[in-house]
């Protein structure tokens, strides 16, 4: 069970814990691990993501507001 103590830890992220810290719907981040938008690992055919991995995405896709 080493996949849990990651998880655990918060290395990796479940994609509901992802969409959770997104703040966005389930089917929405795993569309977007589809397109391969958003950095994505996969543990078998598990799905993770990695906390420092959103949080570099997201400041490079932010945009100010006019």
């Amino acid at each position: 069970m080493p996949e849990m103590k990651l998880i655990e830890s918060g290395n990796l992220l479940t994609p509901q814990q992802a969409a959770d810290y997104l703040n966005i719907k389930l089917s929405t981040i795993y569309s977007m691990s589809m397109k391969k938008t958003v950095p994505v690992c996969k543990v078998g055919k598990l799905l993770r993501f990695r906390r420092q991995d959103l949080d570099k995405w997201i400041a490079e896709h932010i945009q100010e507001a006019v």
